[in-house]
């Protein structure tokens, strides 16, 4: 049965049935160009059945971006290597719990296996003819970085049906750390943290710092973009109306 993820509870208030089930398995594998026609028709096909409901919340599937069609792709191409990336991010996670002395080590081994992850989604996109910029590469491994840490997203990054990018989360949540953490004492006035467990929270902290200014930065930049965007189709809808007017059949 499908996640009641908030993505999915954003275009969807009722119950997630197994039609809906099947069309967002079978719709997010379908290639960014084709998403739309293939959406509709299926909308069309569940609507002749008498799902009204249901060809409704399958007629709201956002069309994905070509990078979250690509982050999708990784778990139907490379299910074993995202599943291992998922493990991976829980075991560093756990550990901090134990030994926050290994959180820099461990941060590391994400990120290389994160790389990894994310030059996997862009070979994908290549052979599909997508050019992929340095902003998208950042999307695609936000979007990876932030399901793998998400109990709620976590199983559909597994099946490749995310329904929407992520942002990543800072640095802190896989070093088990919280943002502004403070030394705890033990009895007879001992640190409970050694001078290099410090220093390697300290790093964690500014690491996770540097990546939410980067986050928030790229987040503008998106929000803009498709302001922009919105801007111009609704001059061209006015560009239409007037021809139209001007011009009538």
């Amino acid at each position: 049965m499908l996640a009641r993820t908030p993505a999915i509870e954003t275009w969807y208030a009722g119950v997630v049935t197994s039609d809906v089930t099947r069309a967002i398995d079978e719709l997010y594998g379908v290639p960014p160009k084709d998403f739309s026609s293939a959406r509709n028709a299926k909308a069309a096909a569940l609507k002749a059945a008498g799902r009204t409901a249901d060809a409704q919340a399958v007629r709201r599937l956002a069309k994905p971006s070509p990078f979250l069609w690509a982050t999708n792709q990784l778990g139907r191409q490379d299910p074993e290597r995202v599943a291992h990336f998922v493990d991976l991010v829980r075991r560093v996670r756990q550990s901090q719990l134990h030994d926050p002395r290994t959180a820099a080590e461990g941060i590391q081994t994400i990120r290389a296996e994160l790389q990894g992850l994310t030059n996997r989604a862009t070979e994908v996109l290549g052979k599909a003819g997508y050019r992929v910029p340095i902003s998208g590469t950042s999307r695609i491994s936000n979007t990876v970085l932030g399901a793998a840490v998400d109990a709620d997203l976590v199983d559909d990054l597994r099946h490749g049906r995310l329904t929407a990018e992520l942002a990543a989360p800072g640095f802190e949540v896989l070093a088990g750390l919280q943002p502004g953490r403070k030394l705890q004492l033990l009895r007879g006035g001992k640190s409970s943290e050694r001078p290099r467990d410090q220093a390697d929270a300290k790093r964690a902290e500014e690491q996770a710092q540097r990546a939410r200014r980067a986050q928030e930065a790229e987040a503008r930049r998106r929000e803009a973009e498709q302001r922009a965007t919105a801007a111009e189709r609704a001059a061209e809808e006015v560009r239409k109306a007037d021809r139209a007017r001007r011009h009538p059949d």
